[in-house]
């Protein structure tokens, strides 16, 4: 676990590091200055919080790069309409544009995911991105060997139904699982995590930061279904036996715009108490 460093000639000695520490790790020492102690320092979670918050930017925490840590005041932020908006303005894309994104784009986007919450700070999630049209296509035949699969031992269930009409669609030239998106994002965590949403809270952030640089998204359904019940698909992408598939993101550039936005949705049902 991280280690506090302080710079006295900076500290105030106020305590608002302890404050916001999330899980008690920090005390002061014989003389003031906050710490986190040995008998402490397996408490620390890593967060962050005592550096963001110190008012005299004189908390570092071992594992953080000072050169990243950049004041508030610095930082661009929307107007609360503008970023209410922005959330409103999401739309899935279900047609996308038959080029790669390029790396940089990933970079920025898993850049914003970072900072994603997840319980206790322990960041669980790990990625696995198709790079290429290609082998996002190589995926999408995965998915149509389960489908088959699926009506091979009880051709008149619904999934075997719902399978035929893909199987259809792809022989037709038509992708209905991945729809032509050239590449698909998913978020894995370990079994033994208590807290699986931390993923589905990533693919979130991952689907609004794609949504802040042009970058069209959509839920991958068939996907995950597919590759938490297909075993030659599980393979394919390399999920462990040990790890359990969060959800997926068709990702690309939308081939369409909307010219207008907020279609009708139901109204939040809330139960205050």
């Amino acid at each position: 676990m991280g280690g506090l460093s302080v710079d006295e000639s900076k500290c105030t000695k106020c305590g608002l590091c302890a404050k916001v520490c999330p899980a008690d790790a920090i005390e002061p020492d014989d003389f003031g200055f906050p710490q986190i102690s040995e008998r402490r320092r397996e408490r620390c979670i890593e967060c962050g919080q005592c550096v963001v918050f110190c008012p005299a930017g004189a908390d570092m925490l071992s594992f953080m790069d000072a050169e990243k840590v950049v004041s508030a005041a610095d930082i661009e932020t929307p107007s609360p309409d503008a970023a209410l908006n922005f959330l409103k303005t999401r739309r899935s894309v279900r047609r996308f544009k038959d080029e790669p994104l390029p790396r940089g784009i990933f970079d920025k986007i898993f850049d914003a995911v970072s900072q994603a919450p997840s319980a206790v700070n322990l960041q669980p999630v790990r990625w696995i991105v198709t790079e290429t049209p290609e082998k996002t296509k190589e995926v999408a035949n995965l998915i149509l060997c389960w489908f088959r699969e699926l009506i091979f031992k009880n051709p008149t269930s619904r999934a075997a139904l719902l399978g035929a009409a893909m199987i259809a669609k792809a022989k037709s030239g038509e992708d209905g699982l991945l729809r032509g998106a050239p590449h698909v994002a998913a978020a894995v965590v370990p079994k033994e995590h208590r807290w699986p949403e931390d993923g589905t809270i990533a693919l979130t952030y991952l689907e609004l930061a794609a949504h802040a640089l042009g970058v069209g998204c959509c839920w991958g359904g068939y996907f995950t279904t597919a590759a938490r019940n297909f075993a030659p698909l599980r393979d394919f992408l390399g999920i462990k036996e040990e790890e359990y598939i969060c959800g997926a993101q068709m990702m690309g550039l939308p081939q369409l715009r909307p010219v207008r936005q907020y279609p009708a949705r139901r109204k939040a049902e809330i139960n205050w108490l």
